[in-house]
């Protein structure tokens, strides 16, 4: 069973992994919680505009004998540099709860044992423990443009990690299985395709993700849940509602529609070295959107929150954000609310 940081990383990515089971490509559900939990595809599509993903995700073999490797001496592992990251319990209350953490921190122990175990796994190249003061200096370097997550946490929010690097051909999905029994861990990310994501700071643009055939159909119960009902796709009169307010928005610089052929024919280009990504996905998979660019400097809050607002539409993304949400939860298992993570003018 996958951990929570599990799930929320693979909500942004993992549909898009060369190992993805067709299986799971499914109509797109509205986010109905806050943005870690919003579905895989609207996330994965909209930073894909901007920037190419090719996610892995992914294990290892644990190895015998002359197969095993040393780490007694490790070198330092860059943040940007890992292929994944092993998160150790925390009770910061900005971490992703691991129910099986028990609401304690991973004691030394437990992080010795992990370490132990590391070495025990044939495939890792090398391995690298951070300390959580270690990890607030690399979280207040990546964080350096967002002065509403850098005062928001401090360096015990922050859970003791381990980075590893993995040989070429490593089975990522192996790894992680091999590890995430082990007492005190409280999550695993596979960072190769948020990498790819990072490498490119996104302009000030906003996704709006329409409704499709079965999407937009949530329904709150009385105890406070959500369950989906059978939804309706966007209608013309909708779209050319939405159209009418976005050219009335003073912060818009820009804008482009693209419907489901055109989605579909950007996502094959971006993700053609993904074979079984693009076999598995279908132009009525990808929902038709509005990709709206903001005037430098401008308010964001404002057109984003009265975007998410208007009949059919599935969701709306401020594309820097995104990328710092998925930078926290790969690199340090975070997930902040929204408004520590990006309020207005950060």
């Amino acid at each position: 069973m996958n951990s929570p940081v599990e799930e929320r990383l693979r909500a942004a990515l993992a549909e898009a992994g060369a190992t993805i089971d067709p299986d799971t490509l499914r109509p797109l559900p509205a986010p109905a919680r806050r943005r870690s939990w919003m579905d895989a595809r609207l996330l994965v599509v909209g930073v894909a505009v901007t920037a190419g993903v090719a996610a892995t995700a992914v294990g290892l073999t644990l190895g015998s004998g002359d197969d095993q490797i040393a780490v007694a001496a490790p070198a330092r592992i860059e943040p940007g540099d890992a292929d994944m990251t092993v998160f150790m319990c925390s009770t910061s209350a900005l971490v992703v709860k691991e129910p099986r953490c028990g609401g304690r921190d991973a004691t030394a122990e437990q992080v010795s044992a992990v370490e132990r175990a590391v070495r025990g796994l044939s495939q890792v190249e090398a391995a690298y423990t951070v300390d959580q003061q270690h990890a607030y200096d690399d979280f207040r370097a990546d964080f350096a443009h967002n002065p509403p997550m850098l005062d928001a946490v401090k360096a015990t929010d922050l859970p003791v990690s381990i980075r590893l690097t993995l040989k070429q051909g490593a089975n990522h999905r192996e790894v992680e299985t091999s590890l995430r029994a082990l007492p005190g861990i409280g999550g695993i990310t596979e960072n190769t395709a948020t990498e790819e994501v990072l490498k490119s700071r996104s302009e000030m643009r906003v996704n709006v993700f329409l409704c499709t055939k079965g999407s937009c159909g949530w329904e709150r119960k009385p105890d406070g849940s959500m369950v989906v009902k059978e939804g309706k796709a966007a209608t013309s009169a909708q779209k050319s509602a939405l159209r009418k307010l976005i050219d009335g928005m003073p912060e818009v610089k820009s804008y482009t529609f693209e419907d489901q052929r055109a989605a579909y024919e950007n996502f094959k280009r971006e993700f053609a070295s993904n074979k079984a990504l693009v076999k598995a996905t279908k132009a009525s998979d990808l929902p038709e959107s509005f990709r709206v660019l903001l005037k430098q400097g401008s308010d964001w809050a404002t057109p984003v929150a009265t975007l998410r607002r208007q009949p059919g539409v599935a969701g709306v993304f401020y594309m820097p954000c995104q990328q710092d949400s998925m930078l926290a939860l790969s690199r340090y298992g975070m997930n902040p609310p929204e408004d520590k993570m990006c309020s207005p003018g950060g």
